[in-house]
């Protein structure tokens, strides 16, 4: 697929080209595998301007149950704050790809834009969903619906395209990455042996060879119906995971992520900038999102920082250090369940790292220091 009206017939239209694949691909990093992530999202619907269409609450809901099957297995949760972003504007709804990156977005959450079932593209007649590239921005949108078995439509707001994009905004790529890419100079075609699955492909280990399904799945039993071998010597036939959530196979048949690529994911949340502001992570498998609340502010900070633990349980002695980007540490200290205020004055401006101590167990928050 090589030109635009004919990539529009995909249901995802994020571009495979990333910013930072030398930094991911990089193997010296920490393993974060075994940690948790708690990642803020913000819900944004939109309508016609006379409030009709989009997504219900109960839709909403549904829609986020598919990231939590997803993602939550590999101990990645989601944090939202039960409120629906409206956005009323008959021209953004009846044009998704054309406005939805001009929409109000957030530095500290990933925001997602839901469509209406009905919005869809006006060549290819089926929904899509897209980020900005692969692992750029936190942001992404999904809308429209796709057509299955004996014509039934399924929604794709309300699917695993859903988790799709988000994996993307987590630096995955498709699973075919390399057997059909245009922006990704570097990209090349994995084997079926996975003698270079590390290097090509979608550089991902457990996830098989993928000549890039393109939908053609029997929905009575999900099987891949092409057929094709790779560019190994001597050749052999491909064998594509038709229940990764990441590949071009139908909305219907997607279950799943798996391990290798959470790790990916986790990698790109702790050391992607944009992905440190919306996320915050533990060193044990426990939900952080389900924890007691840590409250800072303000973030960005001036010349005061205030570290609020009057929610935290009474007479415990509670532990933290403040990091700078260096690693070196510019405020430690031990405090009860009271409201602590720090002066940040001396400090240079930049990015900080406060970590929390709690029953044995670290969270870590990111601060900003600005002037």
């Amino acid at each position: 697929m090589f030109s635009f009206s004919t990539k529009a017939q995909e249901y995802c239209i994020t571009s495979d080209y990333s910013p930072n694949k030398t930094l991911l691909l990089n193997t010296t990093h920490p393993d974060y595998s075994q940690y948790a992530f708690c990642v803020k999202i913000y819900v944004h619907v939109i309508r016609k301007s006379n409030h009709t269409g989009g997504q219900s609450i109960s839709d909403v809901n549904e829609a986020l149950s598919y990231l939590d099957v997803d993602f939550n297995p590999y101990n990645i949760y989601f944090d939202w704050d039960n409120v629906i972003n409206y956005i009323d504007n008959t021209s953004v709804y009846n044009n998704p790809a054309g406005n939805w990156e001009t929409l109000q977005e957030h530095e500290d959450g990933v925001d997602i834009y839901l469509f209406d079932d009905a919005v869809v593209h006006p060549i290819s007649g089926l929904g899509y969903g897209q980020t900005t590239n692969v692992g750029e921005t936190s942001k992404l949108m999904v809308t429209g619906h796709f057509v299955g078995y004996e014509e039934l439509l399924y929604s794709l707001p309300k699917s695993h395209i859903l988790s799709h994009e988000m994996g993307h905004v987590f630096n995955l790529w498709h699973t075919h990455h390399g057997a059909d890419s245009n922006e990704d100079p570097d990209a090349c075609d994995e084997f079926v042996d996975g003698s270079n699955s590390d290097t090509c492909g979608d550089y991902i280990i457990d996830t098989p060879a993928d000549p890039n399904m393109g939908y053609n799945v029997d929905l009575s039993n999900c099987e891949w119906l092409g057929s094709g071998y790779d560019g190994n010597n001597p050749p052999e036939a491909y064998d594509p995971d038709e229940l990764n959530t990441m590949s071009y196979s139908h909305p219907y048949c997607m279950e799943y992520l798996t391990f290798e690529q959470s790790k990916r994911m986790k990698t790109a949340l702790a050391v992607l900038p944009f992905l440190q502001l919306v996320s915050t992570y533990t060193n044990t498998e426990v939900d952080p999102c389900a924890s007691s609340l840590l409250n800072y502010y303000p973030n960005s900070s001036n010349d005061a920082l205030n570290l609020d633990l009057t929610n935290k349980a009474y007479n415990t002695s509670y532990t933290f250090n403040l990091y700078d980007n260096y690693g070196n540490i510019v405020l430690s200290g031990e405090s009860q369940n009271v409201l602590n205020t720090f002066d940040v004055s001396t400090l240079d401006e930049g990015t900080y790292y406060l970590h929390f101590y709690e029953n044995g167990e670290v969270t870590i928050k990111q601060i900003i220091i600005d002037r």
